[in-house]
């Protein structure tokens, strides 16, 4: 059974993520959509948690807007979405580009990898030739 897209005074309410390039693609901005104009964007401040306010215009008055936060999976955020004082959604929001966040903990692993294949133990050099032949150890 598919679930009626949530409104707002007769409008539809929208709410995407996706990931932004700050902190190495490690940050998001959630945007917040009342039929085709955008209400409110967080844009991608470095927060675990926190909200966002923003006032809009709609139908010639003046309203406001307070999304609130939760702590982030790997591809997802939990809201709460309350304009005008009174709580409208509660959901999880799913960012459209999430895999783009892995990339840099892609190549820290691989420097990881690749120092720790350097960084094993040395050869000593007075074995690099073997044991000492007949011959010199009877030069000696």
């Amino acid at each position: 059974m598919n679930a009626l897209p949530p409104q707002w005074n007769g409008s539809r309410l929208a709410v995407t993520a996706k990931l932004v390039p700050r902190y190495l693609w490690q940050t998001a901005s959630i945007d917040v959509f009342l039929d085709e104009q955008c209400i409110l964007r967080t844009g991608g401040q470095f927060k675990f948690v926190g909200s966002h306010a923003s006032e809009f215009e709609y139908r010639g008055t003046t309203h406001s807007a307070v999304l609130k936060g939760g702590f982030a999976s790997l591809r997802s955020f939990p809201f709460r979405l309350t304009l005008d004082g009174q709580a409208v959604l509660e959901s999880r929001v799913h960012m459209s580009n999430w895999p783009i966040a892995l990339w840099p903990w892609v190549v820290l692993a691989s420097i990881f990898i690749l120092l720790g294949q350097n960084s094993g133990p040395k050869p000593n050099p007075a074995f690099e030739s073997g044991p000492p032949s007949a011959a010199a150890q009877r030069e000696r």
